[in-house]
């Protein structure tokens, strides 16, 4: 086979690869090796079309072939450690991205996905390393200076978290990235004037982008601007920037409506929210949850009745059985209410039992055994959730009210002053 025709069968090979007909571009690609076995490029391409194919073995051994003809071949190696991160097996493919650096190769992709898996190791030296890298390489490739911004967060380094994103407005001051992750930094770090200064710069800069919008109304009704907050959905309405991020929007306007004590106003925003995002589990918690703390008790049971399908999660799940069975109990609905407490502290019990982090679950559980008076099992789950949060008062708050529906007000009191010990948001009634 003369080159002419070794090149036509490899530009054939590759148009194969690229429109995903991979055994036509396997069959050529040994042909090619067939004929003239010392063919590199053909192994290369064979690589990559059995990985193309997840045949990840036969890929490593197929490359490793063209080793043979050329150890020096840099690039190879970058394949060979790209598969090896295909195969999860991390510590091989560093071990070869590391012999492609040897060998002269160098690339943002590279140092990329080393990044990411120191990332994962939690090394944040050896990640920050290689990000730099490819930065380095890639000097106005906005993601990689994000994906740096977001270990430097990761490892609670917001200093050097803004440093990053200041340097990456000077290079690129249209990415609107910068302003959203850098508001939300300033929030976190409690500078409010400066979250707000910079999502009005990103805001100003971009002033058709819904989600700066999205996340200036979110700093607005934090910061409790209401009055700024309530111009800002009005402006966002008008210019047709509200429809866009609905669902967040919708939550933040309906947080600022419950503070006005706006409850049915709230509820009619979360409801067509709700009807356009087509039953989202998110808006249909926070209706269950506002009907819950208004005593909208028919509403609640029938907000609660559409969570109860699984399809929702875990977490939505449970607090929509507890939440159904409190509202049959305010209805005077005693019978029932018993029967779908017995059902959480069974049903809730196997949950946390395949989730022990289920943190929610342990709480209706122990609110349920309340209800039906098994005060015992109760304080039982109340002192789990002080082995596990023994820095929380949130133990002590429940066994206040465990202890008051005892009627056991000298412990009750006693666990309320505990809660003194801690920052507790808990008011007692």
């Amino acid at each position: 086979m003369d080159i002419e025709v070794i090149e036509d069968k490899t530009s054939q090979g590759i148009m194969f690869n690229t429109n995903g007909k991979y055994e036509a571009a396997k069959k050529i690609f040994n042909e090619i090796i067939k004929e003239n076995p010392r063919t590199i490029e053909a192994y290369i391409h064979l690589g990559n079309t059995y990985a193309n194919l997840a045949e990840y073995d036969e890929a490593i051994e197929t490359l490793k072939k063209a080793l043979y003809l050329d150890d020096n071949y840099a690039e190879i190696y970058f394949s060979i450690g790209s598969i090896y991160v295909l195969k999860d097996n991390n510590v091989k493919a560093i071990e070869y991205f590391n012999k492609a650096e040897e060998k002269g190769f160098e690339s943002s992709q590279m140092y990329q996905i080393m990044a990411s898996i120191f990332f994962e190791a939690e090394d944040e030296t050896q990640a920050l390393r290689n990000i730099n890298r490819a930065i380095n390489i890639e000097p106005f490739n906005g993601e990689l200076r994000l994906i740096k911004t977001r270990i430097y967060l990761a490892f609670n380094q917001y200093e050097q978290a803004i440093e990053t994103l200041d340097e990456m407005e000077k290079l690129l001051p249209d990415s609107f990235e910068v302003y959203d992750l850098k508001s939300q930094i300033f929030l976190l770090l409690k500078k409010s004037d400066k979250a707000l200064d910079i999502i009005n710069k990103g805001c100003n800069r971009f002033p058709k982008d819904s989600n700066l919008a999205n996340v200036k109304l979110k700093i607005l009704v934090q910061l409790d601007l209401n009055e700024e907050a309530y111009k800002w959905i009005s402006f966002m309405k008008k210019e047709d920037l509200f429809n866009k991020v609905i669902k967040e929007a919708s939550i933040s306007e309906a947080t600022l409506l419950i503070k006005d004590n706006k409850i049915k106003e709230a509820a009619n925003v979360l409801i067509e929210a709700n009807r356009v995002c087509n039953e989202d589990g998110d808006l249909l918690y926070l209706l269950m949850d506002l009907y819950g703390k208004t005593n909208q008790n028919e509403k609640l049971l029938t907000i609660a009745e559409k969570l109860l399908d699984e399809q929702y999660g875990l977490f939505y799940n449970a607090t929509a059985m507890f939440f159904h069975a409190t509202a049959l109990d305010e209805l005077g609905k005693k019978e029932n209410a018993i029967e779908e407490y017995k059902n959480i502290t069974k049903k809730i019990r196997k949950a946390t039992i395949h989730n022990p982090s289920f943190y929610e679950g342990y709480i209706y559980r122990m609110l349920s055994h309340t209800k039906l008076g098994e005060y015992k099992k109760a304080l039982e789950l109340a002192d789990y959730i002080e082995c596990l949060y023994p820095d929380k008062a949130d133990s002590h708050a429940f066994k206040h009210y465990i202890y008051k529906e005892m009627g056991n007000i000298e412990m009750a009191e006693k666990e309320k002053s505990e809660t003194q010990k801690f920052k507790s948001n808990f008011i007692f009634e």
